[in-house]
């Protein structure tokens, strides 16, 4: 069998950008290569919202609700995500940076090469999500809803895993030495295939059956 070797896509942004410092508006909203900086549009509704090839910075969206969300080739600097919740979020070649998602809601999501960075994510909802080629880099994730999701190849280096629920996840070949992962919700199916480091591996004793003495 092959090693498995992780491979995260960056996003492709343009050389440069046309500044924005507008608040976003509308039903159904499209941005494409901005750079948008330091906007607070709180509590924001839309059916649907389309960014692709833009970056945003210090911008804050705690509380939005958004319908539909597509991702594509953008980066998050910086930003206040709190709260704010979709029912169709689609992610592609996406970075955050330093965002605040305390109770990010986004059950059933679709991610493929995203990477969150020293993010704090407590009580975020990815229930029954597909994460492909994630990257969870210094995260805190505590009681974090992973319930479900295909995390299968992902990365968690340095996070904070406690009390997250991962139960019927799927971690087959995903990284997890280095975080905290005391308290972490999970089952013997949803951690076979993972790779682990020592003192983990005695935390998950108990789920394989292990006594060690």
């Amino acid at each position: 069998m092959k090693p498995f070797l992780f491979q995260r896509n960056k996003p492709d942004l343009p050389a440069s950008f046309e500044r924005c410092d507008e608040p976003l508006a509308g039903s159904e909203i499209a941005v494409v290569e901005r750079h948008i900086d330091g906007v607070t549009i709180e509590g924001l509704e839309a059916s649907s919202i389309r960014i692709d090839g833009s970056v945003l910075e210090g911008v804050s969206l705690a509380g939005a609700h958004f319908a539909m969300l597509k991702l594509k080739d953008v980066r998050f600097l910086n930003c206040d995500l709190s709260n704010l919740e979709t029912r169709g979020l689609v992610m592609n070649r996406v970075e955050f940076i330093n965002c605040r998602m305390m109770g990010f809601r986004a059950g059933e999501a679709a991610g493929k090469d995203v990477l969150f960075s020293e993010c704090g994510q407590q009580y975020s909802q990815f229930r029954f999500s597909r994460m492909e080629a994630a990257e969870f880099e210094g995260c805190n994730l505590e009681e974090s809803d992973f319930h479900g999701t295909d995390l299968s190849g992902a990365i968690f280096r340095g996070c904070r895993l406690g009390n997250a629920d991962m139960e019927e996840a799927k971690l087959y070949n995903a990284d997890l030495r280095g975080s905290h992962v005391e308290g972490l919700k999970v089952d013997m199916r949803a951690i076979r295939g993972a790779t682990v480091d020592a003192a983990q591996a005695m935390i998950f004793a108990g789920l394989l059956g292990i006594r060690i003495a």
